[in-house]
């Protein structure tokens, strides 16, 4: 009897294997790593930057499809190919984000860009969208300036001493993505913003352990860890960070309503017909996307790109390849003075932030070397037929935006914003340059985004030079958003105008 049981487990086991591997069978048509290959990755322990140089390798060692597949368990595709984005990135039917995003809304809540409820999703895409006007634009750029002197000021106590760019925005970001969602001052809420900033990082040391092994992948399995509490008590904190500010706001606003023509964030949000619970989750992703980027200080408000960490991830690397190259800085320099002007007490408003044609170069080729979001991942619901082939309807595509910023650019490790000059710019091939992902599901804050970033970028420059620190290499990994794990370190010195 026993033995009839266990011939039937393995023929039904060996049924399952050859109905998985003729479903896929398509796949095979594309090159990729060898089973052996992709075991000894996902068996051999390895830290994030090994895990972004592997995927990163992949693309230019097979191209821009590559296979990722150890049958009989259902395969995923890594592109970077003009076609599959255009057949699916930029289409309105395949707008579902992978099953691992899932994992994410324990700590950064069910917000736009993990959402997997699709009607849901274009039905509160649509909401938000009309928050983001151009009055929101231009009270943002208001707020970033009195935290780009408090930022300065931080800069004039380190100066001629080598400072992570990385550490020095992070908590920059996180004040003021904070006051303008929330209202709220939180700069000498150290022990608060610690707490939170633990939490996030301890949620994110234990996501990437998860998503590293197939078996803490299982729900049940993964609670029977020690990892689980931790992961709750995160989440927990991540709640309560933003829940207990969101409470006094909205009772204050309930006694006292704004009635004033300028509405701010929370009072577009509330008015927008959203739920408490769902203004609470937007606002937990849209905090976190910011705190993330701030540390790599691109782009702040990229948050419904991947959150908010764009803006400092987008910001940090411009400025540590801006440190290597004085000659850059003096233009952008030069720029910023022939729009703005000499006087210090004067800033930039938004309409002169978008007449700054050259940071916008810098900024844009930051974003090309160091997308803040390297990789944007999707599930096939439905099948899809690019170059005659017809791929399966549940599998995973992951679009790699590294790997098209580098196989569709000349010298793609240069940081050369000349790139994106006008009579340059028609060079770029179609779909070939997507920071903020493209389609239905882009960074919906992407011109706040690219507004704060060319703010501090040239704010920073006129006031200080910046100096690279001899031989050092960022050790880029992907968490969640690009960083470099040994930080961005420069020197700052006081420019001289004379």
């Amino acid at each position: 009897m026993l033995l009839i049981l266990v011939m039937g487990l393995i023929f039904f086991i060996s049924l399952y294997c050859f109905y998985q591997v003729s479903k896929y069978k398509i796949i095979d048509d594309y090159p990729g790593p060898t089973p052996l290959e992709l075991l000894k990755f996902v068996l051999l322990p390895k830290s994030t930057v090994d895990s972004y140089k592997f995927f990163v390798s992949l693309n230019n060692k097979y191209g821009p499809v590559v296979k990722i597949w150890i049958k009989p368990f259902k395969p995923t595709l890594l592109v970077s190919d003009e076609k599959f984005i255009k057949h699916i990135l930029l289409s309105k039917e395949h707008v579902n984000k992978a099953s691992l995003f899932e994992l994410l809304e324990a700590f950064i809540g069910n917000g736009l860009p993990i959402m997997s409820d699709i009607n849901l999703w274009r039905q509160e895409r649509k909401t938000i969208s009309h928050v983001f006007n151009n009055q929101f634009n231009i009270d943002y750029i208001s707020t970033i300036k009195t935290h780009a002197i408090k930022l300065r000021d931080a800069i004039n106590e380190n100066l001629n001493q080598p400072v992570d760019l990385q550490m020095l925005l992070l908590r920059h970001g996180l004040n003021i993505v904070y006051e303008i969602l929330l209202n709220e001052d939180i700069s000498n809420q150290d022990d608060r913003v610690n707490r939170y900033s633990t939490a996030l990082k301890t949620f994110f040391e234990v996501y990437f352990d998860r998503i590293n092994s197939p078996l803490k992948m299982n729900d049940n399995i993964f609670k029977l860890t020690n990892n689980y509490k931790i992961w709750n008590k995160c989440s927990e904190e991540a709640t309560e960070f933003i829940e207990s500010t969101l409470k006094t706001v909205v009772e204050l606003k309930n006694k006292s309503p704004n009635e004033s023509f300028r509405k701010d964030f929370i009072d577009l949000l509330l008015e927008s017909g959203l739920s408490y619970d769902r203004i609470l989750a937007h606002l937990r992703t849209f905090v976190v996307a910011v705190i993330i980027c701030s540390c790599y200080i691109i782009l702040v408000f990229n948050y419904f790109l991947k959150g908010s960490d764009t803006v400092s991830a987008a910001t940090g690397f411009a400025l540590y390849e801006l440190a290597k190259q004085p000659e850059l800085q003096e233009k952008i320099f030069q720029e910023y003075i022939s729009i703005v002007g000499f006087d210090e007490k004067v800033f930039a408003e938004f309409r002169d932030i978008q007449q700054m044609s050259f940071a916008d170069c810098v900024m844009k080729e930051s974003l090309r070397l160091y997308p803040p979001v390297p990789f944007i991942f999707r599930t096939l619901i439905k099948p899809a037929e690019i170059d005659d082939k017809v791929l399966p309807g549940d599998i995973d595509v992951t679009f790699s935006i590294i790997g098209s910023h580098y196989l569709n650019f000349e010298d793609p490790t240069k940081f050369k914003p000349e790139r994106f000059l006008p009579e340059n710019s028609t060079k770029i091939p179609a779909n070939a340059y997507l920071p903020f992902s493209l389609g239905p599901r882009d960074c919906i804050g992407k011109i706040v985004a690219v507004a704060e970033v060319k703010f501090l970028i040239s704010y920073i420059v006129r006031h200080f030079t910046l100096h690279p620190i001899n031989d050092h290499k960022a050790d880029i990994a992907g968490e969640v958003v690009l960083t470099s794990k040994n930080g961005l370190p420069v020197i700052f010195k006081r420019r001289i105008i004379e």
